[in-house]
């Protein structure tokens, strides 16, 4: 029964990594002071700007930077591709979206610390489903 129990979270866990539809990727801009958060969005999914308004019903991307001694956030985070203005009949609002690539800049100010900790938040969409909302981690050694 124990054996049977572990089978079917290790299927449910497979399942939901499968249903991951974005490549990130994180990386400093030294020459800007910018943190630079890239995504990859799987063909025919889609995941939600901040311009979204809070009680449109999706939750927008967020960027969120653990605040330590040494680092010091710049402004907001701002999104650098313009995303599609649309009326979801699913949220019964109008929503703005990214399809095929997300991209974003933090600008920061670094003083003695090499290290950056943080994570994106998002949730991703198709034509007929939304997944739960999703968090990646990400840490970014500067040299």
């Amino acid at each position: 029964m124990r054996f049977n129990l572990v089978f079917f979270f290790l299927q449910c866990t497979s399942l939901l990594i499968a249903q991951n539809h974005v490549t990130w990727s994180f990386t400093y801009d030294n020459m800007n002071s910018n943190i630079v958060i890239t995504g990859t969005i799987d063909e025919g999914w889609h995941l939600y700007s901040q311009k979204t308004p809070a009680n449109a019903g999706p939750i927008p991307v967020t960027v969120n930077i653990t605040k330590k001694n040494g680092l010091k956030l710049i402004g907001k985070c701002e999104e650098k591709l313009e995303p599609h203005e649309i009326f979801d009949v699913n949220f019964d609002s109008k929503v703005y979206l990214f399809e095929h690539s997300y991209l974003a800049y933090q600008k920061i100010k670094i003083n003695n610390t090499n290290k950056i900790i943080g994570n994106v938040q998002y949730m991703v969409c198709n034509d007929t489903q939304c997944l739960p909302p999703i968090e990646v981690p990400f840490t970014l050694i500067i040299n």
